[in-house]
């Protein structure tokens, strides 16, 4: 649970923790926690580390606008160093930033952007036992039923619906049900899925690459 920063000590008081990306880019989270869900339909295990972002830079205003180490979205974490766990190296993960207070001026130490980290971390069967994990972080997949194969890494919109690139496309994020890949609502060019809403199976189509739909003035011009 997320508590009121104000309330707890300060930054250069709190313990870190250092995750080191693909590319050199640096995260540092205090008052780090780790956590991680209970098994899903398929065994899957997923973790999330989470805390405030201590690197980030500026004052927040106009003149000085935040400056975050990362983006949020997807990326590959080279090593993550915690103290008091084993260390993770060469992980698919998702980033998730956001400030859940007001950015400027605020009363905290720090900006104030709680970051959360989440990866799928293991795969167990019905007794627990640890299964092979290939899906996370594939590019493509053939659907067992139909022989289709689908790019995880292009955007895709119902079939029937005009393209706008300014609008909502539904795209893969590592997430998979019964071993069928699911799409999540993305708007515009943002990196990470709109928040509230659930994914769709890659199986609930038709589905056609978003840039080959057509744009909504040739939708509008053939009746749809």
């Amino acid at each position: 649970m997320i508590t009121n920063p104000a309330s707890q000590p300060s930054i250069s008081e709190a313990e870190l923790g250092v995750l080191t990306f693909a590319g050199g880019d640096e995260l540092v989270l205090a008052r780090w926690q780790f956590t991680e869900a209970a098994p899903d339909p398929d065994g899957r295990v997923y973790a999330v580390l989470s805390g405030w972002i201590a690197n980030a830079e500026g004052s927040g205003t106009t003149e000085d606008r935040y400056r975050l180490p990362i983006k949020d979205g997807r990326a590959h974490l080279a090593r993550a160093e915690l103290r008091g766990r084993e260390d993770l190296q060469d992980v698919a993960v998702h980033i998730d930033i956001h400030c859940p207070g007001i950015a400027h001026p605020n009363t905290w130490d720090h900006p104030g952007f709680w970051c959360t980290v989440s990866w799928m971390d293991r795969r167990i069967d019905a007794g627990g036992h640890p299964v092979l994990e290939t899906e996370i972080g594939s590019t493509r997949w053939t659907d067992p039923a139909s022989g289709t194969e689908w790019d995880l890494r292009a955007a895709y919109l119902p079939a029937g619906e005009s393209y706008n690139p300014l609008g909502h496309t539904w795209r893969h994020y590592d997430g998979w049900h019964r071993g069928v890949p699911l799409l999540h609502p993305f708007y515009g060019d943002h990196r990470a899925p709109s928040r509230g809403h659930e994914g769709r199976p890659l199986t609930d189509g038709p589905w056609v690459v978003a840039d080959q739909a057509p744009a909504p003035a040739d939708a509008a011009a053939s009746g749809r």
